[in-house]
């Protein structure tokens, strides 16, 4: 059997209320209408995929329909197939937080209708968590009942992040060479996801791996063409992480009032300990936890230990 035996889930294409022509795509496991909705919102490289690893046991999506919900990933314009065309000819960083909020809130009016209910569970990681945190904040703050972030970056000087994203002449800078996307290839994810795992740790299943960098590839038409293959990830989100690990934040977490938990990786040095704990004390809901997986890194929800993840996600969504 291959990956796409396991690519089960079904797909959901709606309007886009604020770019014209884009269809976003939420992804969508035990999307019965009397089932209560969780909505999974992406970070900054990979898209819907990453909650939908089409592997045996490494779909969080699926794991959760497993615990009675039903299970919705949106991509946010630009990733996965919500395809763009205004993404195509741009050539300034796309799909920054603030318009990824306007994605997220058509995608829960849309959930919302379907299931006919007023408010729904949210889930953010990574560059998601900034989202998702922002729309709960602002927007969408009556329409999140529980908000889960996973691998959650705050606001806190970042050094390794920052050499990554600085313009080598002038360390004070976002690079300016940073267009509106770059790509992503097998070699760069593999790089990354190694950078986040410490020496010698036996964290990650390469056949999981595979299935998400092999199905991400598939998502993008382009991808072929590159050589070696590679698809197109939006830079806006850079922007967004730039201010976030200049210690700037981007949203006020005392207006974030719903109940709201805090997972991360112990490992991660992405979501450090320290800008969490910052966060989660700054939060203005009096129902929020933290919890932290042992022997699991930024990536934690796709490793060996993911089921650690699930557990503790789906039993704060009940």
């Amino acid at each position: 059997m291959t990956w796409r035996d396991h690519d089960t889930a079904a797909s959901h294409f709606i309007a886009s209320s604020d770019e014209p022509g884009l269809r976003l795509h939420i992804r969508a496991h035990g999307d019965d209408p009397a089932r209560a909705p969780v909505l999974f919102v992406h970070g900054a490289t990979y898209a819907s995929r990453l909650y939908d690893i089409p592997h045996p046991g490494a779909s969080w999506l699926r794991a959760t329909a497993e615990a009675g919900f039903a299970a919705y990933a949106l991509d946010i314009r630009g990733y996965g197939l919500s395809h763009s065309q205004v993404f195509k000819t741009a050539e300034e960083p796309y799909a920054r937080a603030s318009e990824a909020i306007r994605d997220i809130d058509d995608a829960v009016a849309w959930i919302c209708a379907h299931h006919a209910v007023e408010s729904i569970r949210l889930i953010g990681g990574s560059w998601g968590s900034i989202t998702t945190a922002l729309y709960a904040s602002t927007i969408g703050a009556a329409r999140v009942e529980r908000l889960v972030l996973y691998a959650p970056i705050f606001a806190e000087i970042n050094t390794g992040w920052l050499t990554i994203l600085a313009d080598s002449n002038d360390p004070a800078r976002l690079d300016p060479r940073h267009g509106a996307a770059r790509l992503v290839t097998e070699a760069a994810t593999r790089e990354r996801w190694d950078a986040e795992i410490p020496d010698g740790a036996d964290w990650r299943d390469e056949a999981v791996f595979q299935a998400l960098v092999q199905a991400s590839l598939v998502d993008d038409p382009r991808s072929a063409g590159h050589d070696p293959p590679a698809f197109r990830a939006p830079n806006g989100t850079f922007l967004d992480l730039w201010e976030a690990f200049n210690g700037r934040r981007l949203y006020d977490p005392k207006d974030v009032h719903c109940s709201t938990l805090l997972i991360r990786g112990g490992a991660d040095p992405t979501s450090t300990r320290t800008d969490a704990l910052r966060l989660f004390d700054g939060l203005g809901s009096a129902d929020r936890q933290y919890v932290e997986i042992a022997n699991g890194a930024h990536f934690a929800s796709a490793e060996k230990r993911a089921h650690r993840v699930f557990q503790a996600v789906n039993a704060f969504l009940v």
